[in-house]
């Protein structure tokens, strides 16, 4: 009986060899699915990126040069009169009764044109006036680009509505040394105007003297000089 005992060990490891695959199999899911296979969508797909848009071309009016001749004129009236410097020549419209535009006879829109605006009114901080044209800017036009910010000014580069470049200078002044701001002034120009709008609203801003004559006292921003 001896010889029967390793015949009966193997025979039962047999059985359950047999019986843990068939227990395997039944555990499986054999089920095939049916229709085209789909690849699965990426965890993190890329947005598309939009083709940068080119400028509109510039009109090929000659360069706004610097140093250009210059008179004086007065706006507004009592406390709230001003004199400053402009180009000689240049003609003007109000945009409003506190807001003023010049821009050389004959220049195509797009050019270069400056733009004077009193806003004492307003009783807010040249520092504050300048977080607010920075949030209009970037809410109103595109392609928006700071270059500089000083204590009272500012640089930045934008597309016009009609697509082209623009390059704008920008200056607020404390006339009366309230710690408010009193004189907008700004320079629109193209790329090519930069030499011209910069020395522009420099000398319009040095020049600027408010009610009584008193001069203006603010240094000009370095960048501007």
């Amino acid at each position: 009986m001896e010889w029967r005992g390793p015949v009966v060990l193997v025979a039962l490891l047999a059985i359950g060899a047999g019986g843990g695959y068939a227990a395997s199999a039944q555990s499986r899911d054999t089920t095939i699915g049916s229709g085209v296979p789909a690849p699965l969508p990426a965890e993190r797909p890329e947005m598309p990126v939009e083709a940068p848009r080119p400028f509109a071309p510039d009109p090929d009016d000659p360069p706004l040069q610097p140093d250009l001749e210059m008179t004086t004129t007065t706006r507004g009236s009592g406390k709230f009169e001003i004199t400053f410097p402009v180009p000689a020549g240049w003609s003007t419209n109000a945009n409003a009764t506190n807001e003023w535009k010049w821009k050389e006879p004959g220049t195509s829109n797009n050019s270069y044109v400056m733009r004077i605006e009193q806003i004492q009114s307003q009783d807010i901080t040249i520092e504050d006036a300048i977080d607010i044209r920075i949030e209009r800017l970037r809410a109103e036009q595109d392609d928006v680009v700071i270059e500089d910010r000083g204590a009272d000014s500012l640089e930045y580069t934008y597309r016009s509505n009609e697509g082209n470049a623009r390059h704008s200078f920008m200056r607020w002044l404390d006339l009366d040394a309230s710690g408010q701001a009193d004189v907008e002034i700004v320079v629109h120009g193209r790329e090519m105007d930069v030499p011209g709008t910069k020395d522009l609203i420099r000398r319009v801003a040095d020049g600027m003297q408010g009610a009584g004559g008193r001069p203006l006292t603010t240094p000009t921003p370095s960048g501007l000089g």
